[in-house]
């Protein structure tokens, strides 16, 4: 039945897809393929060796064939964490020929950097894994960011905000300031949370600080 419909994706024509039908549309198929590629390739407990074999997987969509980071980079536009930043050009640079026509055929309009609360690619600090619907992708990416910001955020002892790397890629992709930083994730958090977050702005007098924690890698899947 899965192998059935990977095979239909051949057929599919992305470039009659608008904004928001691509969004959902690659957000799925992302997923979807680090999904099979796990299932396929195995889970090494090596973490270099487990985003080899996630670029080593591909789909044939609409007759090109696209591997997970062609589709991070040239479609969705969207910088996702991963160990090893020189070791992800060796791979980036086969895929650099065909961003151009990927960037006009395929890809969504512009980016969106609720992306980086979207799509998993089985770390232990990545977001879950949830169907995006092309009707209401965009409260459902919000939804996401606001799950995410909810079972990551944390004070320490000496009252500094914890906050997943994640959240400061989108604070960069959204120009956001650490007040903006902090003005966001208290939308995100029901009230008992966001007045702790008050306590520990009161006690420094206003001042705070930001711990930015590190991306952990190891495997982690959630549905």
């Amino acid at each position: 039945m899965f192998r059935s419909l990977v095979n239909k994706l051949e057929g599919v024509n992305p470039r009659k897809l608008n904004h928001e039908e691509k969004l959902a549309f690659w957000i799925n198929i992302h997923n979807s393929l680090v999904m099979h590629s796990i299932l396929v390739y195995g889970n090494p407990k090596n973490s270099m060796k487990r985003v080899s074999g996630l670029l080593k997987a591909a789909y044939n969509v609409g007759g090109r064939s696209l591997n997970l980071d062609t589709i991070q980079t040239s479609i969705l536009c969207c910088r996702v964490s991963r160990p090893g930043q020189v070791f992800r050009f060796l791979f980036a640079s086969k895929s650099k020929s065909k961003a151009g026509d990927l960037s006009r055929d395929y890809a969504i309009t512009h980016p969106e950097p609720l992306l980086h609360f979207a799509l998993c690619s089985g770390n232990f600090s990545d977001p879950s894994v949830r169907i995006y619907t092309p009707k209401n992708v965009m409260m459902e990416l919000e939804c996401g960011r606001d799950e995410y910001v909810r079972s990551n955020v944390g004070i320490s002892k000496d009252n500094k905000i914890l906050l997943p790397k994640l959240v400061e890629l989108y604070a960069k992709d959204t120009e956001l300031c650490n007040i903006g930083v902090l003005e966001m994730i208290g939308n995100c958090l029901p009230c008992d949370a966001r007045n702790r977050i008050e306590q520990c702005r009161n006690k420094k007098h206003g001042k705070f600080s930001i711990d930015w924690v590190a991306h952990d890698f190891r495997f982690g899947f959630l549905l």
